[in-house]
């Protein structure tokens, strides 16, 4: 499946799940915004991405612009300009860009689906494609910084993640490491995971996007 084709999925059910819904519901996984700020930032951050434009992204103010340019706009106007951005940006997802765009769009579906109650979704090809980027800047990470490779055994596989034998491993679902790498889980919940080892040099770097601070259920 395309990457263009896996995006138009998961943007087609999250529009079912925010007009469904209560579009001002609060997303915990994104503290301050609620489902309609999500689809401001989805519709918003795709035409950046078209565009190139990218201010805002060192110092983390990148997301808080697209709520912030469109508040007030309705949940239809919101969606028909994703959708116009989605026809200008529809190249991009050919490029090394579409695993980012998918990364992030599966990962808000399911900020959303959690903050409606509706959840689902999370056994598909979706989530093991969102997984392609972040698994790819952990490795980074884990080379840029010395530390030790992981061995990470999911159900469709193993994957070691770092430069050399394995220090540790964990095992634990798709869904749960897109989560943990999107920053959707706190050391707490992380350290509960089924680890073969202590995972502590791996905290740091394990939540892309920074570390949470409180719990998330989902």
């Amino acid at each position: 499946m395309s990457n263009a084709v896996t995006y138009d999925a998961a943007r087609r059910r999250i529009i079912s799940l925010a007009t469904g819904g209560d579009p001002d519901a609060p997303v915990g996984a994104c503290p301050g915004w609620a489902v309609r700020d999500v689809l401001a930032h989805l519709a918003g951050g795709l035409g950046d991405f078209a565009e190139q434009r990218f201010e805002g992204v060192e110092d983390g103010s990148w997301g808080e612009r697209h709520v912030t340019e469109r508040r007030g706009r309705s949940v239809g106007e919101l969606l028909v300009e994703w959708e116009r951005n989605f026809q200008i940006a529809e190249g991009l997802f050919d490029s090394p860009m579409g695993a980012v765009l998918i990364a992030e769009i599966v990962s808000h579906e399911h900020d959303i689906r959690t903050a409606l109650g509706r959840p689902g979704e999370r056994d598909g090809v979706a989530v093991r494609a969102a997984l392609t980027r972040p698994l790819q800047e952990l490795d980074k990470r884990l080379r840029a910084r010395h530390l030790p490779a992981l061995r990470i055994t999911l159900e469709h596989g193993d994957r070691v993640v770092g430069e050399g034998e394995p220090a540790g491993g964990l095992r634990t679902s798709s869904f749960e490491l897109l989560r943990v790498l999107g920053g959707r889980r706190n050391d707490e919940q992380v350290r509960a995971l089924d680890w073969d080892t202590d995972p502590a040099p791996w905290l740091p770097v394990l939540s892309l996007f920074g570390r949470r601070e409180t719990a998330l259920v989902e």
